[in-house]
């Protein structure tokens, strides 16, 4: 398939972001107004204010069809505090240039959750499933581009709660889960994806009550409507979920191979009619 961007198009999308959570989370300082509240809530470690990743070849086209990808993570889930968008960017495009899939002589392996990040990537812009990194690069309007460049990493929350010892995740009160909602829906109005991966079924009814309306497609697939936009949304377990429901381990956890990849193979065949 030929696959081009609407270059401009994103541009607008990563201003408009930006200019929101300026203006409403993050500028010279940290401005959100729920912070005190959040804050409140959790009596451990707080790391505020780290945002979005927007990458620069987002508004993806396959043989002219749009294909939008945002993956949905619960929060960043440590250290740093006030993460711009610029930083956030600069994060994840190191992650796919500078570190492989698995460790190698001179680069260090990535996480497993960017580890599963790219193979859904891969499953969704269709590049087999692998290791190899040179396949990790797509030709878009005659420039090679990483995988990383095409998508936005959005976590619901801005914020992260841990305990004291940073070695917990996912410390997040309810207060905080209420709070962002509003800042994630704005930042899913702005993007406005045809797919959305959300990375762990434990927040998914969070997700799920930013979006005007909801309903099951099938066992792994919702589509949900924040108006004017119609998303697919494939909710799956965290990609370090402990073994047999980890994904982002390798390329062939049986959860990737009999989940996922069906899963995002259906997504395909509605969007861009191939699997």
């Amino acid at each position: 398939m030929t696959i081009g961007c609407d270059r401009q198009i994103t541009e607008e999308r990563r201003r408009a972001l930006a200019h929101y959570l300026t203006a409403n989370v993050l500028a010279a300082e940290f401005i959100c107004p729920q912070y005190r509240e959040c804050r409140s809530s959790h009596a451990e470690k707080f790391y505020e204010g780290q945002l979005h990743h927007v990458g620069r070849f987002y508004d993806l086209r396959f043989d002219g069809l749009p294909l939008r990808v945002v993956i949905v993570g619960q929060e960043y889930g440590h250290a740093p505090s006030r993460v711009d968008s610029q930083a956030r960017y600069d994060m994840i495009l190191s992650s796919g240039l500078d570190c492989r899939f698995k460790a190698e002589s001179g680069y260090e392996a990535r996480n497993p959750h960017m580890r599963g990040t790219t193979n859904v990537l891969r499953l969704l812009f269709g590049v087999p499933l692998g290791t190899d990194h040179d396949s990790e690069f797509m030709m878009i309007d005659g420039e090679r581009v990483q995988l990383f460049d095409g998508f936005a990493l959005v976590n619901y929350l801005l914020c992260s709660a841990v305990a004291n010892d940073d070695k917990a995740r996912g410390m997040a009160t309810p207060m905080m889960m209420k709070n962002c909602q509003a800042h994630f829906r704005e930042a899913i109005r702005i993007l406005e994806p045809s797919v959305i991966v959300v990375q762990g079924k434990t927040f998914w009814e969070w997700v799920s009550g930013a979006f005007d309306s909801v309903r099951q497609h099938a066992d792994q697939v919702y589509r949900a409507t924040l108006e004017p936009t119609q998303i697919l949304v494939a909710v799956f377990t965290h990609p370090s979920s402990r073994f047999p429901h980890n994904w982002g381990a390798n390329d062939r956890t049986p959860y990737l191979l009999e989940t996922v990849a069906p899963s995002i193979a259906s997504i395909r065949e509605q969007l861009l009619g191939v699997r």
